[in-house]
């Protein structure tokens, strides 16, 4: 419920969009999940976003370019989709929510909305958000990790994702009270086979901090190594021992910390029993 909401607005360009963001107490509306809550007596005017053409998927080179009005619901009737590290990216969609929640949430709103699994997965991945922006830098490529940084600032918008599309070694796990809850600890690694060594290796994580990390200690402990059992026990250990993780009411700092060690050595063990069938 919005207390003081005084004027609902529907820009057809982007330009025009971010200038309405920059009034006091306006805010994008997308798929509308996220302003179904409590009662909201900051917001003065919602700026929908589906009149900006923003709904579209295209292959680009070696990349999959999803639109920030994209629903996660189309997202997951792409074929593209298995081209991504074995279907990890479908999987994570699959954890945001049921149906009806899938068919309304967007790419957009899901990123700065809370969908852990999905953004713990594109940060895996590599994937690439473009913010547009009203100020003299007028659009910004970032990385997965420096997303939190942005979508704070104002009149700034989610354009797009792009996820490489090469072949990846990836592995996907997580543990929650329920298989709908947010999980309290999820991790997904994903790497490059190059014979019997694994390299470019990126594993992220949810749980561990305010927002999904890399575990770089884990990572470097898997560059251009064979991944064999005392190795991904060597990375398991430097993810716990990197992490400080928060406390709440799905689990304890120690709790968590344990999760690191066991999630990152399940998900690379997963990824590296995939060598040799791409």
């Amino acid at each position: 419920m919005f207390l003081r909401m005084q004027a609902f607005e529907r820009p057809t360009d982007l330009a025009e969009a971010l200038r309405l963001l920059a009034r006091p107490g306006y805010r994008p509306l997308g798929g509308g999940t996220a302003a179904v809550g409590p009662v909201d007596a900051e917001t003065a005017g919602l700026v929908d976003l589906s009149g900006l053409g923003l709904q579209y998927s295209r292959m680009e080179h070696d990349g999959l370019v999803l639109g920030a009005m994209m629903t996660l619901g189309d997202l997951l009737g792409l074929p593209e989709l298995l081209l991504i590290g074995g279907g990890v990216l479908g999987k994570a969609v699959e954890r945001t929510g049921p149906p009806t929640l899938l068919n309304r949430a967007t790419m957009g709103g899901s990123l700065v909305g809370g969908a852990p699994d999905l953004a713990t997965a594109l940060l895996a991945l590599g994937a690439q958000v473009t913010l547009a922006r009203l100020d003299a830098a007028g659009q910004v490529v970032c990385e997965m990790s420096d997303l939190e940084r942005y979508e704070a600032e104002p009149a700034t918008l989610i354009e797009s994702v792009r996820i490489p599309v090469k072949p990846v070694l990836t592995g996907y796990e997580r543990v929650a009270r329920t298989p709908r809850d947010l999980p309290a600890v999820a991790v997904v690694a994903a790497m490059e086979q190059d014979g019997q060594f694994v390299q470019n290796v990126r594993i992220a994580a949810y749980g561990l901090a305010p927002a999904p990390i890399r575990l770089k200690a884990a990572e470097e402990e898997l560059e251009d190594a064979a991944p064999i059992e005392a190795v991904i026990q060597r990375a398991a250990e430097a993810a716990a021992a990197m992490v400080t993780p928060p406390a709440d009411l799905r689990g304890s700092s120690e709790y968590r910390r344990h999760l690191a060690r066991v999630l990152t050595r399940r998900a690379v063990e997963a990824a590296a029993g995939r060598m040799g069938r791409m």
